[in-house]
């Protein structure tokens, strides 16, 4: 049976749902290591089934690097007539040339409706300067929303003398998402003007700056992160933690260690090794971890703590996370949407929706982000909770504080 073939049977298999069917296809490829993404190109070469395409080209987006077969997947896609949707999976990796000619097929007849459409909604997320041309052809606030990071000081002088006239809060968070210096001062000019302190402190951060000091609410340069073997990075996801993890009050179930980042191993420059954890009972007791990291071991604020499990639930198995620069540097403007935006660490956060960042116990003051998990499958299985995961990092006190949003 051809990889085709194989994967065409899994997709058509009613005894299996949709996510189950995206899982065991990521599996298949992933079953065949270095040659995966190889035999997955293969496959896009031959069907001409959207759902297997879809498929194929969502464990393409799970692996980190092979550029030159996820270019020579777009390539096929793009010639592909309702295929090219899957393409929008590729895009951080295209080359700029290969970007503009799919912006120039999408122009040669705009019609939200058609499947480029999501390829230029990915290009609008990923390249914005490379859309941003051709704003005013794109046709629909969804395209036009992808293109507020970075956008002109223009255009943010617009959204505030907009939100001065109505009053509309919409005005102010997509002011806040261009998360330019300009666009962050204009924010920060509005403190005494908004309706409420907790409104200007949600939106200080959401355009790139602490509320209550000059610091960037996050740690750049941002990255793209994927579950990849262990040992293939630094970066450990999942396994047993070696000193004590804050216990569930109710169940008493030991959090379960997400991800340790490798301070060495990064650019930021962080004073020691930040973890992240979280409950995989179902118990619904907390919406934040909080976590000082001290040389005697840690400390659990809020909750009890004790040892960790044998291995980790929210993570399928030991692993590790493996990094490669994000696209967009400036930070993604529209909402992540659960389940499908991957993982990120450094930058600033692509919430579902805006929310303030953790306060640090030790100092009192607002963290900045460093890292945001999510729910959706790994090359090894799906993740062992719901909805989005954010960490945030008071380096100056060694504290991280993890919280969900769905």
């Amino acid at each position: 049976m051809t990889p085709t073939e194989r994967v065409e049977e899994i997709a058509a298999d009613p005894s299996l749902s949709v996510a189950d069917r995206a899982q065991h296809i990521i599996e298949y490829f992933s079953a065949h290591g270095a040659q995966g993404p190889d035999r997955a190109v293969s496959c896009l070469l031959e069907t001409t089934d959207e759902a297997v395409a879809e498929y194929v080209a969502e464990y393409l987006e799970l692996v980190p690097a092979a550029r030159e077969a996820k270019t020579r997947a777009a390539e096929r896609l793009r010639e592909a007539g309702q295929l090219v949707r899957s393409a929008a999976r590729l895009v951080p990796w295209l080359p700029e040339s290969l970007i503009d000619a799919f912006v120039g097929d999408y122009l040669s007849s705009p019609n939200p409706a058609s499947p480029l459409s999501s390829v230029i909604y990915s290009i609008g997320i990923h390249h914005p300067d490379r859309l941003r041309p051709h704003a005013d052809r794109l046709g629909t606030p969804l395209h036009q929303s992808s293109l507020l990071s970075g956008a002109p000081d223009e255009l943010a002088d617009s959204l505030l003398d907009d939100w001065r006239q109505t009053r509309d809060q919409n005005d102010l968070i997509a002011l806040a998402l261009i998360r330019t210096p300009h666009a962050a001062n204009l924010i920060a000019s509005v403190r005494d003007e908004v309706d409420t302190p907790e409104e200007w402190e949600c939106l200080m951060p959401l355009a790139g700056r602490l509320p209550d000091t000059p610091t960037a609410a996050g740690f750049p340069p941002a990255f793209m992160g994927f579950v990849t073997n262990r040992g293939e990075s630094p970066h450990v996801m999942g396994g047993r933690y070696e000193h004590d993890v804050p216990l569930c009050v109710r169940c008493d179930a030991p959090a379960d260690r997400l991800l340790t980042l490798s301070a060495n191993d990064l650019p930021q420059t962080l004073s020691s090794d930040p973890s992240f954890f979280w409950f995989s009972c179902d118990c619904d007791e907390v919406d934040i971890l909080i976590v000082q990291f001290t040389e005697n071991g840690t400390r659990a604020y809020f909750q009890p703590q004790g040892p960790a499990a044998e291995t980790s639930r929210v993570v399928p198995g030991e692993r590790s996370m493996t990094l490669e620069p994000h696209p967009n540097q400036t930070g993604v403007s529209r909402p992540a949407i659960t389940g499908r935006s991957r993982h990120q660490v450094g930058g600033l956060p692509r919430w579902p929706a805006p929310e303030t960042h953790a306060i640090c116990p030790g100092c009192g003051n607002f963290m900045p982000f460093l890292v945001a998990l999510d729910s959706g499958p790994t090359p090894f299985g799906p993740m062992g909770f719901d909805g989005s995961l954010f960490g945030f990092w008071c380096d100056h006190c060694s504290v991280s504080a993890t919280r969900t949003q769905s």
